[in-house]
């Protein structure tokens, strides 16, 4: 019950910034395609997906949530060029947190796996709050993600 009240409650937040969602029936990495559309309501090109993570409480370590990653997302998540976005949804509080998964995995060695390991642990600050705002924030990290692979391929 609780995974699709995550479902729900992050695409209403999508909705009402004027984009949309595609559902993927079978998990297989993520759950959500996010399509974004421009001020006159056209799409916008690339997509991003979502990943949700529903619990009945989240675990908080100081100013962020944590959560433990299995090591196969870490695996695909990190070769991905798309954008990714995992968001822990608290069911409790109904709220959820976003991360951008890409620069935080690429920038902070300390974010890294141990050699063997079968999960990562993964810190969302409690400040990235799905919102309008949330949404907002995430379609511009996905254009400028399209601007940076378009450059990259004509190098």
């Amino acid at each position: 019950m609780i995974a699709d009240q995550s479902v729900n409650y992050v695409e209403r937040f999508i909705i009402d910034e004027g984009h949309t969602t595609l559902r993927l029936t079978q998990d297989y990495g993520y759950d959500l395609i996010l399509f974004t559309y421009d001020a006159e309501g056209y799409v916008e090109p690339a997509v991003a997906f979502i990943q949700l993570k529903a619990s009945e409480a989240l675990a908080r370590s100081g100013s962020h949530y944590v959560y433990d990653l299995d090591i196969r997302d870490y695996n695909l998540w990190r070769v991905e060029d798309i954008p990714i976005f995992l968001v822990l949804f608290d069911a409790t509080r109904r709220r959820a947190y976003w991360l951008h998964v890409q620069p935080y995995f690429r920038y902070d060695a300390s974010c890294q796996p141990k050699k063997g390991a079968k999960t990562v642990r993964v810190r969302v600050p409690a400040k990235q709050v799905i919102s309008r705002r949330g949404v907002a924030t995430m379609r511009d990290l996905k254009r400028k993600a399209k601007i940076r692979i378009s450059t990259e391929g004509r190098s």
